[in-house]
C-alpha cells in the first residue's frame, strides 16, 4: 500500500481551494537548506542522490522526491506501508520545511494540530500507487 503526500509553502491558506486563481507556492528554500532541516528531524534520513532521499520507521517506509531543482519548490513524499507513525514523520517533516502537507487521498492539507486522525483513513481505502508517480 503506497500514499502520496506533498509537502508545500502554503501560510496562509486553510483549504487548496482557497488558493488564488494562477496561484505557485513560494519554494520551500535551496536544495542543501532543505536536506539539512529534514535531517534535524530526521537524522536516519538517507539520500542515495541529491534528488532523492529514503527513511525507515517501523513498518513503513518514505521515499523523499526533492525533484531536479536547485531552489526546491515542494516535496513529494511517498509513504509505503500501513503505519500510524509516518503520520507522526509526515508532521514533523512539514512543520521541519515550515510547510503544509497536502494528502492526495484527501485532496487538501492534513490538519495535525487540527485534526490528528486527518489522513488515517487513507490507509484502508489507498489504491496501490501506480508505477509511473515514482520517481525516475
Amino acid at each position: 500500500m503506497s500514499w502520496i503526500v506533498y509537502v508545500m509553502g502554503a501560510a496562509g491558506f486553510d483549504s487548496v481551494r482557497d488558493f488564488p486563481e494562477g496561484w505557485s507556492p513560494p519554494p520551500l528554500g535551496p536544495r542543501e537548506s532543505v536536506i539539512r532541516r529534514l535531517h534535524a528531524v530526521l537524522p536516519t534520513l538517507f539520500f542515495a542522490t541529491s534528488t532523492e532521499g529514503s527513511y525507515h520507521g517501523d513498518g513503513f517506509s518514505i521515499t523523499f522526491d526533492l525533484g531536479p531543482w536547485e531552489v526546491v519548490p515542494r516535496v513529494r513524499l511517498l509513504v509505503h506501508g500501513p503505519s500510524h507513525e509516518a503520520l507522526d514523520v509526515l508532521g514533523r517533516v512539514a512543520e521541519a520545511l515550515d510547510g503544509r502537507a497536502l494528502d492526495t487521498g484527501l485532496g487538501d492539507f492534513m490538519r495535525f494540530a487540527k485534526d490528528p486522525d486527518s489522513g488515517r483513513h487513507v490507509w484502508r481505502d489507498a489504491p496501490p500507487a501506480e508505477s509511473g508517480w515514482l520517481p525516475a
